[in-house]
């Protein structure tokens, strides 16, 4: 497990409730002391609606992404590189891990093409230049990544945090790409948690119409993961206390894995 890279979607509850936020950051703080390299990727979903709705800007979803016009996403690049970045910076930091927040915009880290007119400035990830990440890790801290990308006139696209991190998973080649969640892992059609999953089973839950909204993002994010070169991935309850430290350390079996 030693030098092990680990890819973190960070967000939800995990992130928001103040004790499983401090749980997260002292299992962070600790691992990383055993020379696991940590990247996290944060979300921001419900802090950027609270904004927007402060500002009398309607939210709108299709299939789990943000409909994202020029107001929108100025309002998410404010809350997700300002307020939502240096607040998770500060949460580790407190907890003993060496956090650097940075965005997808910096170092040229994420590029990206509009994934659909239809969505506005929503991106898609065509490229991942993991220099500056590469130079954090090196220096034994862990970066905290803001997902918004440079689009290809220098314009912010919004990239949806579960497939930022995907594409930085598939492009350090992560020993482990992780996302935290607000559910126990994928649920079949009466709520059972499905412990394994292909990519075969995957389409036929889509086309079943039991993996939808929110979920659908996490398991594309995971099949980029992999096919890019990461070894595993897994979508982990982010509500039960220590479950990073727990599947990462005790191999305890948590979650659904997703494999190929």
């Amino acid at each position: 497990m030693n030098n092990a890279t680990v890819v973190i979607k960070y967000g939800g509850h995990a992130m928001d409730k103040p004790e499983l936020c401090t749980a997260f950051a002292t299992d962070l703080a600790q691992l990383s002391a055993q020379d696991m390299g940590f990247v996290v990727v944060h979300g921001g979903g419900p802090q950027i609606s609270a904004l927007l709705k402060r500002l009398n800007i309607e939210s709108r979803f299709e299939n789990g992404l943000r409909v994202t016009d020029e107001a929108t996403m100025a309002a998410v690049e404010m809350v997700l590189c300002g307020q939502v970045n240096k607040a998770v910076v500060a949460s580790f930091a407190a907890h003993g891990a060496r956090a650097a927040g940075i965005s997808g915009r910096d170092g040229n880290l994420l590029r990206a093409v509009v994934k659909n007119p239809a969505l506005g400035l929503v991106g898609e990830v065509e490229a991942v230049d993991p220099a500056l990440i590469l130079c954090l890790l090196e220096g034994d801290f862990v970066p905290v990544v803001a997902p918004v990308a440079n689009g290809p006139d220098g314009q912010a696209l919004n990239i949806n945090a579960d497939t930022a991190a995907g594409a930085l998973a598939g492009a350090l080649a992560a020993d482990y790409f992780i996302l935290i969640s607000d559910v126990p892992g994928v649920l079949d059609a009466e709520g059972r948690l499905i412990t394994s999953l292909t990519r075969a089973e995957i389409e036929k839950l889509r086309a079943e119409g039991v993996i939808t909204g929110g979920m659908i993002p996490k398991v594309e994010s995971c099949l980029h993961a992999l096919d890019a070169g990461c070894q595993r991935a897994l979508i982990l309850d982010g509500r039960s206390p220590s479950s990073l430290r727990r599947y990462l350390l005790d191999d305890a079996p948590l979650g659904t894995v997703v494999v190929n």
